[in-house]
């Protein structure tokens, strides 16, 4: 599956990676030096067999068909995307995998598919739906928007990797599991939530009238997963682990803690032992047994 951005005024074809950055930066995949355009304006993600037009809080507006992108959307071959008046024609050739056309691929498709130890992260946005019905459908997808572009940004620094963004969440991995990864999702979750601060400062207009912060849940977990796709740089999760991540993540709500460990990540970090507060064994839905809960109390000094 490929895809492609044609410049409607210049016919200049600009070719989509897994994640491509539109912006006014010279670190951006798409630039367009235009001061109307933001740093880092939208983010078109190539996920779940398709490609998803994301807007990165931008000031002026990303545009899919003469509409504002409030919310992800998925792009179809024909769309038009406008970022400050300047217009591309989005183009896509292949897609998801056929029954009929796995058969076609023999063993390759094997051969893409791992399983190996990961760290797992998953993080979503408290109280969204409160959040979506009290803030103006505007000002909701720039908060977002800059969310989104923090969680990148802050993977990418880490050396983790998006796996996709659901909504308001985000499910992102390392596929080493060392001291030094081990400690960068930590170090990721602390970054995710100064973002959030940042946000919430960033726009008192929103939150001051809403009575409300801007808050996240995190939750880390390492366990062994199968991983792959179909194309280079199109990876995707499967296994138990990963569904267990989102359980964990589901329970900061309850707790009433913004970040949230595995005990069996919790025990090969023994150096965060003073930062960790125990909660106990708990039940979650859909596994037998109980799973360790394990509290970030604080975090390490750099």
């Amino acid at each position: 599956m490929t895809g492609k951005l044609k410049r409607s005024d210049s016919g200049e074809e600009v070719e989509l990676q897994a994640v491509s950055i539109i912006g006014r930066s010279s670190e951006c995949e798409v630039i367009l030096p235009d001061p109307r355009v933001s740093q880092r304006h939208a983010m078109i993600l190539k996920q779940d067999g398709g490609f998803y037009l994301f807007d990165l809080g931008s000031f002026n507006g990303s545009y899919l068909n003469g509409s504002r992108v409030t919310a992800t959307r998925q792009l179809s071959t024909g769309d038009v995307l406008t970022f400050a008046e300047h217009d591309f024609t989005f183009q896509q050739t292949g897609g998801e995998v056929s029954g009929e056309d796995l058969d076609n691929f023999g063993g390759s498709t094997i051969a893409l598919i791992r399983s190996t130890p990961v760290i797992i992260l998953v993080s979503d946005i408290m109280g969204f739906t409160t959040l979506s019905e009290e803030v103006e459908a505007d000002d909701l997808a720039q908060i977002i928007g800059s969310w989104y572009s923090d969680c990148e940004r802050i993977l990418s620094e880490e050396g983790g990797t998006v796996d996709k963004f659901i909504g308001d969440s985000v499910l992102a991995y390392w596929t080493k599991v060392d001291d030094s990864t081990l400690m960068s999702a930590v170090r990721t979750a602390q970054k995710l939530l100064t973002s959030c601060e940042k946000i919430y400062q960033s726009r008192p207009d929103v939150f001051n009238s809403i009575d409300r912060p801007f808050e996240i849940g995190v939750a880390i977990h390492t366990g062994k997963v199968a991983y792959g796709g179909m194309s280079q740089g199109e990876f995707t999760l499967v296994g138990d682990p990963v569904n267990l991540t989102f359980r964990l993540e589901n329970l900061t709500r309850n707790f009433e803690e913004n970040v949230l460990l595995s005990g069996d990540f919790a025990r090969m970090v023994p150096d965060l032992k003073p930062h960790l507060k125990s909660l106990g064994v708990h039940k979650v839905k859909g596994r037998a047994q109980g799973v360790e809960v394990v509290a970030m109390a604080s975090f390490p000094e750099e």
